[in-house]
């Protein structure tokens, strides 16, 4: 194991909604983790937004009230509908507050035995730097053999990540500035990945008209607008299985995102950099994979 300190682990917050079978599946390898019995699990079930959704929602409630594996185990039943986009930034907000760090997983993100020890190596070395905002576990790009090092990108990860108050304390549904997308080609330019994946402001503008609403663009506006910095792994610790009809965002057409992930790659020991930059080479892989994947085919 690494030398972190076990007294201070990172809180893990999961999210769970109506899913039974994919939470049971994510709880069990959350427990397989090497520092699961010395963390706290902070279980959030959201409530049924309708009678359409009450048994499944029910089912998962039945689930989570026997998990073990943790130091200890803390269910939260909501009594009243709030939706993703306000229990998300809202349950956040609440361990963030409380601890300073959270590692933070949904109901349909598996983690490989080692994704704790790195969310903790991580949250625990660049605690300190302001230009670091998350610690994120997914890279969907296929590995290369014999790499072990860990690299910093300005967008963040949203499959298993991990942060503190200081970062999270900057998140602003709001998005202000983001109208300038619209108009400012350069701007628009960077955000989107070197103009090849334009989706990413065409959702954002789309959000600040009344469109679909999701917190994960506004997030990434803000760390964009304070030049932050998301560390990433040289290979995935996570994968994605919420690729079905009742997913909210994670329809079957983006099934590509996870295309390359393989939980049982045998990686290296992954090193933290020190030097806090933008890896360039991976910065364009990753622009890449998004081009390329979501082309028509």
């Amino acid at each position: 194991m690494s030398n972190i300190d076990i007294k201070n682990l990172a809180p893990i917050l999961l999210l769970v909604y109506k899913r039974p079978e994919k939470t049971k599946l994510v709880i069990e390898a959350l427990a397989a983790n090497e520092l699961a019995s010395e963390s706290d699990l902070f279980i959030f079930s959201g409530a049924p937004k309708d009678d359409s959704v009450r048994d499944a929602v029910l089912a998962v409630r039945e689930l989570i009230r026997y998990v073990k594996g943790f130091r200890s185990v803390t269910v939260r039943e909501d009594a009243t509908y709030q939706g993703m986009l306000t229990a998300t930034p809202n349950a956040l907000k609440e361990l963030c507050d409380r601890f300073g760090k959270v590692i933070f997983v949904e109901d349909d993100i598996l983690t490989r035995p080692e994704f704790l020890l790195f969310m903790n190596e991580g949250l625990e070395k660049y605690k300190d730097n302001k230009e670091v905002f998350t610690i994120g576990a997914n890279w969907p790009v296929k590995p290369r053999l014999g790499d072990d090092k860990a690299f910093f990108l300005q967008i963040p990860c949203s499959w298993g990540w991990g942060t503190w108050k200081r970062a999270w304390d900057c998140y602003d549904y709001a998005v202000p500035g983001a109208k300038e997308l619209a108009t400012n080609e350069m701007l628009a330019f960077n955000f989107n990945l070197q103009g090849r994946f334009p989706r990413f402001s065409e959702m954002l503008l789309s959000q600040l008209r009344g469109g679909m609403a999701e917190w994960s663009m506004p997030w990434y506006w803000n760390v964009f607008q304070q030049n932050g910095l998301n560390l990433w792994p040289p290979y995935s610790l996570t994968s994605n299985v919420g690729f079905d009809e009742v997913a909210f965002h994670t329809p079957e057409s983006e099934k590509w995102l996870n295309q390359d992930v393989d939980l049982n790659f045998k990686g290296l020991p992954i090193v933290m950099p020190d030097n806090l930059e933008i890896d360039e080479q991976k910065h364009e892989e990753y622009a890449d994979f998004m081009y390329w994947g979501s082309c028509p085919a």
